[in-house]
């Protein structure tokens, strides 16, 4: 009767093998940065829908502004019947620095009033411009963020929808 299986040292030379591919191939990958990502990327998405809500509950039109690693969010002191300039919403609003959209949860990698949301490294967030939010929660202008390694985020102009 022949003998059959595996002897012990082809089962330690092939622990020895995987041992040593699972070194190198776990070091070339880099989880901590795509779960950095996606956080990003969750905030930045939540950030944009409370401030068009944020809009919508005070009645006031609510700004949101790119710059370099973040995005943040300011609301006007005049209710839309005082900012409003022949009839164009938001046109001559007052982004005063003290109305701050206070987040629910101030984002930790901002230094700040907690109204913005931010990248904790460089070139993870690009957006095209800034826009405001008006009173019924429609968006100024079409806007698309987008988060390095993630879907684009997309701000739609007549309704504001965040997707």
């Amino acid at each position: 009767m022949a003998a059959r299986g595996f002897t012990l040292i082809e089962l330690v030379m092939t622990l020895v093998v995987v041992g040593i591919l699972a070194v190198f191939a776990t070091s070339r990958l880099d989880f901590a940065s795509i779960f950095q990502q996606r956080g990003v990327y969750d905030k930045l998405k939540a950030g944009l829908e409370y401030a068009r809500k944020t809009a919508v509950a005070k009645r006031r039109c609510v700004q949101a502004t790119f710059g370099g690693n973040s995005v943040s969010f300011l609301y006007d002191s005049n209710t839309p019947e005082v900012s409003t300039l022949a009839g164009v919403s938001c046109a001559n609003s007052n982004f005063a620095a003290a109305n701050y959209v206070t987040l629910p949860a101030p984002d930790k990698d901002c230094v700040g009033p907690g109204n913005a949301v931010c990248s904790h490294s460089a070139g993870v967030i690009s957006a095209g411009t800034s826009f405001t939010f008006d009173a019924q929660g429609a968006a100024s202008t079409a806007t698309t963020f987008t988060v390095s390694g993630m879907p684009t985020i997309t701000v739609e102009a007549t309704t504001g929808y965040v997707h």
